[in-house]
């Protein structure tokens, strides 16, 4: 549909479904761009409708004010500095202003980081009502999109169609339905509680009773939930060690579960991050420096996912090299780390995945020497925001794509795990037998029909938790929006991908052509989960790493110019209303 030019005083029309963080930063992208040009510019009139069931906005289900306070923030606090606007305090302000005993915690609970997402949200759409925007939300899940003449309609599940707008943001978040889910086909007599959030209702006594042996399928972050949700929220405790050495003791609460059995599928847990107070090593950050620069000289579409991971092998070899003294480890011990997922030295059989947990939080302390997966995790941590640039719409075949992801996966255990403090929590559990990792080296599976290759001597489960949550992308996600995106062929999924493919400013492209010919649908865009692997790396709270909504904002904003010669707006406003006066409520 042609962007055609825009009616003198007919308001432009934009319909955001979703009201997690994705849409946060997009907003106040674009309320900051509003600002900036009504000092300038005449501006065309702008309605925005809000499409989302959820009833805190801003946070997203990940950001649940009422979950658990067990449940902490799994990346720096700090990521969430000063918004767009400028007119919302950085976390670390707000939380020392409202929670002045979490303001030293580098990994704050995430019901509190759902607070202040709220509260931003809430300041965003203060902001928009001062640039005169009309905004309004309506409490329901967008199961649909029509394409009218000139227009785009929004289905949803209470309200049926909504009326028609010019523009679409789709910020959806998490999916909650998709192929992969136990729940879909189970046929075991074993109880299944299908997901672990939200904890109290997925994971309460009355489902998963004191005592109950737990089956659990993940072994990642959703596992690591549930094992948190099930040992603090029951009365257990953790200490530190009395007898001088270091880590934490369990103390078992009288509501806990009797073992929590985790499964994986790549036979151990994620590496514990390293202390935060501690600096890298000079060579590690020197090599991460170095293969920052080599990305940054590159032409993006001469990077391809082959040639990002052999950077990351040569930049890891590098940091290895000024941290060991073995000549033994080179390249080909990093490379055979990449390829096993552990330290190449590291037994193989029932202990390693304890073993490596054990290994990596030492590390981290710097009671050990890094080794190559360690290295590793460092490397594709510190080069990730240039790597995912330099392969963002990548055209590489469909097999060099499927060796990028595997890569990817093994390099994001090593880099993206659980803080120190959680996986010393983790090896106290194994401590007091309140977590048994004999499934994961044993590679027991979870399917369909119940619990596959359980070891010898082990009784069956009571219960069993899926513990994986729904992939990224568009792929096997079962949501009714999902699949009427690509029943209708709004979107164009490359091979081997899983997410929609998108223009630089997040605009929706499709038509099956080659690279480069791709039809852009004007007035649909998409951004956050539903594009991963055309654009990677949405799990997180860093509003810099990804340049899509700041250039959506910005289209929007081109598109609110008035080309008919009207005389500059005024001077920006200074008065203030509040959302109650112009933003309807749920």
């Amino acid at each position: 549909m042609a962007e055609g030019a825009p009616a003198r005083d007919q308001p432009l029309s934009l319909a955001v479904v979703g009201d997690g963080p994705k849409a946060l930063f997009a907003l106040e992208e674009l309320c900051a761009q509003l600002s900036d040009a009504a000092c300038h510019d005449s501006l065309r009139p702008l309605e925005i409708t809000v499409v989302a069931p959820g009833t805190v906005a801003g946070t997203g289900a990940a950001y649940d004010v009422t979950q658990p306070h067990s449940l902490r923030l799994n990346v720096d606090a700090a990521l969430l500095d000063v918004p767009a606007t400028g007119t919302s305090p950085s976390f670390r302000d707000w939380v020392a202003a409202v929670h002045p005993a979490l303001v030293s915690a580098t990994y704050p609970p995430r019901a509190v980081v759902g607070e202040y997402l709220h509260a931003r949200w809430l300041r965003m759409l203060a902001d928009m009502a001062r640039s005169g925007v009309t905004a309004r939300t309506v409490s329901d899940r967008a199961v649909s999109l029509r394409r009218t003449a000139g227009h785009w309609e929004i289905v949803t599940a209470i309200h049926g169609a909504l009326p028609p707008v010019e523009e679409i943001l789709l910020a959806t978040g998490h999916a909650a339905e998709h192929s992969g889910a136990l729940a879909r086909t189970w046929s075991s007599t074993i109880p299944l509680r299908p997901a672990v959030l939200p904890a109290a209702e997925m994971l309460g006594s009355h489902h998963v009773p004191p005592g109950a042996r737990v089956a659990l399928r993940g072994s990642a972050l959703t596992f690591i939930d549930a094992a948190l949700v099930l040992t603090l929220e029951r009365g257990g405790r953790f200490t530190p060690r009395a007898d001088g050495v270091p880590g934490l003791l369990h103390r078992r609460g009288s509501e806990e579960p009797l073992v929590l059995l985790p499964t994986a599928r790549h036979g151990r847990l994620l590496d514990a991050k390293p202390d935060p107070r501690l600096p890298l090593p000079a060579g590690v950050g020197g090599a991460i420096a170095e293969g920052a620069r080599r990305l940054s000289r590159s032409e993006r579409t001469a990077v391809g996912p082959d040639a990002v991971i052999d950077l990351v092998l040569d930049v890891a070899t590098a940091a290895l090299a000024t941290t060991v003294s073995e000549p033994d480890l080179g390249r080909e011990a990093v490379e055979r780390a990449l390829a096993s997922g552990s330290d190449p030295d590291l037994h193989r059989g029932p202990g390693h995945a304890e073993d490596a947990l054990r290994r990596s939080v030492e590390i981290g302390r710097g009671r050990r020497a890094p080794g190559p997966a360690w290295i590793l995790g460092r490397v594709w941590a510190g080069l990730y925001r240039p790597l995912t640039r330099a392969v963002r719409g990548s055209a590489a075949p469909a097999e060099e794509w499927a060796r990028f992801r595997r890569a990817s996966q093994v390099l994001e255990r090593f880099a993206f795990g659980p803080p120190l403090e959680v996986a010393e929590m983790l090896l106290a559990m194994i401590g007091s037998g309140a977590l048994d990792l004999s499934w994961v080296d044993a590679g027991t599976r979870i399917t369909a029909s119940g619990v596959e290759g359980v070891p010898p001597g082990h009784a069956p489960p009571d219960v069993v938790v899926d513990a994986v949550l729904a992939p990224p992308g568009i792929v096997g996600i079962l949501d009714p929006l999902s699949r009427a995106l690509v029943d209708q062929s709004l979107v164009e999924v490359r091979p081997a991908r899983r997410g929609a493919a998108v223009d630089h400013d997040g605009t929706a492209l499709a038509g099956g052509r080659p690279r480069g010919q791709s039809q852009r649908q004007e007035g649909l865009a998409l951004l956050g989960r539903p594009t991963e692997d055309h654009v990677i790396g949405h799990d997180t709270l860093n509003r810099h790493l990804h340049d899509e909504p700041r250039l959506w904002a910005a289209r929007i904003t081109s598109r609110l110019r008035r080309t008919d010669g009207e005389p500059s707006a005024p001077p920006c406003p200074t008065t203030t209303t509040t959302p109650e006066q112009r933003i309807g409520s749920r």
